[in-house]
This record gives C-alpha cells, structure tokens and sequence, in this order.
C-alpha cells in the first residue's frame, strides 16, 4: 500500500537573520513519518486556484498549531495578550479546512486548527483564557518548560466517541501549550474531552471518516503510545 500524501498547514517567522521564512515545527512532519505518512507542507501564501490543485492530490491534512488566530473573524474580545496574527495564514486555513470538511477528507486539528475548527463552523474563542473562564487551570505553560515530557493536567474523555475508540482510556494526561481557546462550540461538533475546569479539549464531526480535533499537542507527545495510535489512526484513514 502507498503511503498516503498528508498535507500540513504552516505558519511564518523570522529567522535569526530577521529573513521571512514558513514556519513549521518539526515534530509534525516527525509524526507523521512514524505513522506511515509522507508530509507535504503547505505554504499559506497559495492562491486558491493553486491550493485546491494541491488539495486534490492529498489524502488527507493535519492543521497544525501556532499564533493566535484573528479575533475580529469570530467577533472575539480583543485582548493585549493576542500575538502573531497571520491573515494569509487565517484565510487559506478557513477556505481550506471549509473545504476539506464539505468533501469529508480525512483531517487532524492540532491546537490552533482545533480553534479554527471551532471558528469555521461559527464558533467562538476565549481570547485569554485566565482572565474570561472562571477557575481556569494552568493552559498557557511557560515556555521554560520542556515540550517533550512537560504534562500539565488530565482530560477526560466522552466514551462514545472516536477519539476514545482510538485511546482506549477515559483519562488522559496531556501538556497545554495555549492561552486561548474554545468558548461556544457550533452544534455540528461533537465534544469528546474535557479538562476539570470545563474547557473543551477536544471535538469531532459525526459521520465524517476522521475529524479529529484536539486543543493539546499529540506530536510532542510521541513517546506516548495513545499519541501514536493517533497519528496511526489519521494516516490509515488517509489511506482509504
């Protein structure tokens, strides 16, 4: 069987140089080779006309993590703590996974695609979390913290779900890497995982063959056997 042809959203930065440059992290495209995968990285610079022929030759796409997304798309509180707003980056990503979700392609929503899902289908953000949800736990870990074994709280995981046929277990520790995050949630989305504080750590799309959306970083986590058997689950989905 060929490896199927996983498409990975990215971002933009500056190297040291201060030269523009895409930006993605490494650990997707590590990820996603381990699961049997061969990644392509997609630039948000694509017209639509040149997205849609790269898209046709895709099996399916992970929407990676990274900056906020803009608050003014989803009528959001702004909020001084917002940083990196990338409009090129927030209009392919909006058209793209629109698209993906109307023609049922597999997808995999990571961190800020998580949000941009929950955006796309007319959903909100708490722009801050500390300071909008009451009682929040810890979700935006310093940075100081190493990302590889750094697991900040437990997630509790809906039984009749997709991600829980996949984990296999109803309690989950993961790590937080996000100061914003799912606020009113569409009704087309089904909420599969919770933190103790009430934020939504994860969705999907009933009767869609893989719409797996998840608010933590499963590609940090690839010693973890339950985050291999996710990856696994999205690239043998992509197969079909």
């Amino acid at each position: 069987m060929a490896s199927p042809i996983i498409g990975i959203t990215a971002g933009h930065s500056l190297n040291k140089h201060g030269l523009p440059q895409i930006h993605l992290l490494r650990t997707y495209v590590d990820a996603t080779i381990r699961a049997g995968g061969t990644p392509i990285i997609i630039p948000s610079e694509l017209p639509e006309n040149s997205w849609k022929l790269l898209y046709d030759k895709l099996d399916g796409i992970i929407f990676s993590g990274g900056a906020d997304i803009d608050p003014a798309i989803f009528h959001g509180d702004p909020h001084p703590t917002v940083y990196g707003l990338d409009h090129k980056r927030d209009t392919l990503e909006f058209a793209l996974l629109r698209h993906t979700i109307e023609d049922k392609k597999p997808f995999f929503a990571i961190c800020r695609g998580f949000q941009m899902l929950n955006v796309v289908l007319g959903g909100t953000l708490y722009t801050h979390i500390s300071e909008q949800l009451a009682n929040s736990l810890e979700h935006d870990t310093p940075r100081k913290h190493p990302r590889d074994n750094y697991l900040v709280h437990d997630i509790q995981i809906e039984e009749d779900s997709h991600l829980a046929e996949i984990i296999g277990t109803p309690i989950l520790k993961v790590n937080s890497w996000h100061h914003q995050g799912a606020k009113d949630i569409p009704p087309q989305l089904k909420i599969t995982a919770r933190t103790a504080d009430g934020l939504v750590e994860a969705m999907e799309l009933p009767d869609h063959p893989f719409s797996i959306a998840v608010q933590w970083h499963p590609e940090w986590m690839q010693e973890d056997e339950a985050m291999q058997k996710l990856f696994k689950a999205f690239v043998e989905a992509s197969s079909k």
